[in-house]
């Protein structure tokens, strides 16, 4: 039996102007908000495993734009 993993890329930064934080999926083009940080990885990455729940995945934060993921 074999485990895998999932990791997906979100560039998080912080919008100064509503005071939240924001983890952007760079590949599914999805968003999580949070008061933190940790808090908008979290809430990414429960949205992630409710897309797909068959394999365990993972949110890997960048702090800046990665040009060879385009």
């Amino acid at each position: 039996m074999t485990y895998t993993v999932i990791e997906y890329p979100a560039l998080v930064y912080k919008n100064e102007h509503k005071n939240i934080f924001i983890a952007n999926c760079i590949i599914k083009k999805l968003i999580g908000y949070g008061q933190t940080e940790k808090a908008a990885l979290i809430n990414l990455e429960k949205i992630l495993k409710n897309i797909n729940s068959e394999y365990e995945i993972k949110v890997k934060p960048v702090y800046r734009f990665l040009p060879e993921l385009n």
